[in-house]
């Protein structure tokens, strides 16, 4: 709830070379930034959301169902009752993250370092990849035309799949789970269970460790972009189109989950990564590299901003890192 300041967690950020970088400040700080390169008129070509935490704990889910991250993507923490361990949301097939929230029982998004933009409804031109793409912190609202998504007319059932693709949000070798009947969730028997009021969410049983958190972290609504439902419903996205829509493990405080819902593909709900099978960091690098030539080839001008910083503290040491 404390608002942080520009340069809290990224420093500066570079193009060199044919690689991006960035720094961290002098003292690291946990939480979430957003860099982007623009170019020479200051269109957004590409961002990267940087998710600064410790190293997430690999958990392996019941009946061979997956090896999944101990917490949500851009959480800092994987306590039951820890504010830090909402983490982000996400509009289905997008890459970058919406703001959480700053209570684990109201609905009070989060602070940081950007003034975001209002939600646009979709249509022909805000509703397409390119659209969000040069505008990562603009939330699309979902369009009675094409069953409130958020991508207008020609829906793309391969935005997040099991082959990673550039716009899967996940760290490199974890990618958003498959769900469904036969998805992550449905295989690794999540049932109903006993919501914790004090806490704010669910312990689920997996293989090892005994336990997993999941907080009902919410969601901002498909039609309006409000963070509603916090310390009441869990959302979870899948890769798995179901018709117009997609399939998410639901929860509710009364203990009721549904491990194979599905739902408006505009709303933004949390993300909890899989490892993947395969690794393809190699494939993203490749894309990213063409993005990064082709903003140097532009008139010469290259400009990297930091978006947007959201911040929990901690100490380590600073260092230039590549994206």
């Amino acid at each position: 709830s404390v608002a942080p300041k520009q340069g809290n967690l990224v420093a500066a950020a570079i193009y060199e070379g044919g690689n991006i970088y960035f720094k961290t400040a002098t003292v690291f700080r946990e939480g979430n930034a957003v860099i982007a390169a623009k170019d020479a008129s200051g269109k957004i070509l590409w961002s990267w959301h940087i998710w600064m935490t410790d190293k997430p704990q690999v958990q392996a889910y019941n009946n061979g169902a997956g090896n999944v991250m101990d917490r949500n993507l851009g959480a800092t923490s994987a306590t039951a009752g820890d504010v830090g361990a909402l983490g982000l949301l996400y509009q289905w097939g997008r890459k970058d993250p919406f703001l959480g929230s700053a209570s684990i029982s109201e609905s009070q998004l989060a602070q940081s370092t950007l003034t975001w933009p209002s939600a646009v409804a979709s249509n022909s031109t805000s509703g397409t990849v390119d659209y969000v793409t040069a505008h990562p912190t603009t939330f699309v609202k979902g369009a009675s035309a094409v069953s409130y998504d958020w991508h207008y007319a020609s829906r793309d059932d391969g935005l997040w799949a099991a082959e990673k693709t550039i716009y899967d949000p996940c760290p490199a070798g974890w990618r958003v789970p498959d769900g469904g009947e036969s998805g992550l969730w449905s295989t690794a028997g999540f049932t109903s269970s006993a919501y914790e009021s004090a806490n704010e969410g669910i312990h689920f049983d997996i293989s090892s460790p005994s336990t997993t958190w999941y907080p009902a972290a919410g969601s901002l609504s498909y039609d309006s972009a409000e963070l509603t439902s916090v310390g009441n419903y869990g959302y979870y996205w899948s890769i798995t189109p179901y018709t117009s829509y997609a399939s998410y493990l639901y929860f509710f405080s009364n203990g009721s989950v549904n491990p194979a819902n599905d739902n408006y593909r505009s709303y933004a709900f949390s993300v909890r990564c899989v490892e993947e099978n395969e690794k393809t960091e190699v494939v993203q690098e490749l894309t990213l590299n063409k993005t990064a030539a082709a903003v140097s080839a532009d008139g010469g001008s290259v400009e990297f901003t930091v978006i947007s910083n959201v911040d929990w503290t901690a100490d380590a040491d600073q260092d230039w890192v590549s994206v």
